[in-house]
């Protein structure tokens, strides 16, 4: 039964997943992602300060998301790379 064994059993051949603290433990430590997020943020409150107040939130959630989610996707994919590369590596005993 592949569907008990999660992700393991994927046509993709991903194996285990990566916790959101590694990816955001890694995000915080890359200058690179996190000026993108930081700037994502930025620009997405100025672009909504003309709306109205009851209009700010969402569309300012919406406008930040979408490039954090697409730079946490990045961070993902490097991460899951580094781990199949470490997995690769032979023991050096």
């Amino acid at each position: 039964m592949d569907l008990l064994r999660g992700r393991s059993s994927r046509a993709d051949g991903r194996g285990r997943p990566l916790s959101m603290a590694a990816l955001l433990a890694t995000t915080l430590r890359s200058p690179v992602e996190l000026a993108g997020i930081l700037v994502s943020v930025l620009v997405a409150a100025v672009l909504v300060s003309p709306l109205p107040p009851v209009l700010q939130p969402i569309v300012g959630i919406l406008l930040a998301a979408v490039p954090g989610m697409l730079l946490l996707g990045r961070v993902r994919r490097r991460l899951e790379r580094e781990r199949d590369q470490e997995d690769d590596e032979p023991d050096p005993r």
